[in-house]
């Protein structure tokens, strides 16, 4: 019998222990179900939307916009919900350095670190929450750059490169301080950032799976995923997955089609 064709997992990643703990992964998923898994990291988020369209990539760990993106057309499916500390949602922060900008009334003239345009917590919703709060970004501040990831956004504020970031954060129940946070991956603590303004919720990061796989295969590929156990924390500092209702995204869903209803 002729060995299965690999399926390619990939997702987003500029840190240096990215393709080893992606690897890893795939090597548990191919013990797990019999079928061969190879590793891809890419760069950027339309990269990953072209290789699924292109049918180059099988599986990917997507952020819950792009995935949304996939699913529009019709690429992918989204499978699986990440969980981090028991939930599958999460928040996004503008933030300043400690000791620098105090409140959302000094923005203006500021400069703006964003993680890009996709990115949920990053971008489209912060940005969505200063509109609310009557601040034009294209308006308030005096540079808007993007840095592609939440770690490069948190380094840009602290060494002083921006005056201002979006990130995502965590809270758990009852708890004042994020247990979870963009600048947690700068190696930062909350200590050494003050938190402006707090929007979501945000459904978490996902697998999708895409729609070119046969109904059985998805469906092996979404239950080896569900139980990873280390090797997905490791890689995704998720504790584990969840098939999401079909109402999970609906919000972000609204959220999305009022952006694009928006001037750029």
């Amino acid at each position: 019998m002729a060995e299965a064709s690999p399926l390619t997992f990939a997702m987003i990643s500029s840190a240096p222990a990215a393709s080893a703990l992606l690897e890893a992964v795939c090597d548990e998923l191919t013990k797990r179900t019999s079928q061969p898994f190879s590793p891809r990291i890419l760069r950027t988020y339309d990269k990953l939307l072209d290789a699924m369209r292109e049918g180059e990539v099988h599986l990917a760990w997507a952020p819950p916009l792009v995935a949304i993106d996939l699913e529009r057309a019709e690429a992918a499916k989204i499978r699986l919900c990440s969980r981090r500390a028991g939930k599958r949602d999460y928040s996004s922060a503008i933030f300043g350095k400690k000791g620098g900008v105090s409140s959302l009334a000094e923005a203006k003239g500021k400069r703006m670190a964003w993680v890009a345009k996709e990115s949920a917590a990053g971008y489209v919703v912060p940005r969505l929450r200063l509109l609310v709060e009557g601040l034009d970004p294209d308006e308030t501040f005096s540079e808007q750059t993007f840095r592609r990831t939440h770690e490069a956004v948190v380094r840009a504020v602290l060494t002083g490169d921006a005056d201002l970031g979006a990130t995502y954060v965590s809270f758990a129940e009852g708890k004042k301080q994020p247990t979870s946070a963009g600048w947690f991956e700068a190696g930062a603590s909350n200590d050494d950032v003050v938190i402006l303004a707090t929007a979501g919720p945000i459904p978490t990061d996902v697998i999708a799976i895409s729609t070119r796989l046969e109904g059985d295969k998805a469906s092996l590929v979404t239950e080896a995923m569900r139980d990873l156990g280390e090797p997905i924390r490791a890689l995704l500092n998720a504790d584990g997955f969840d098939q999401p209702e079909a109402s999970h995204f609906d919000d972000l869903r609204k959220l999305v089609d009022g952006a694009q209803a928006r001037p750029a």
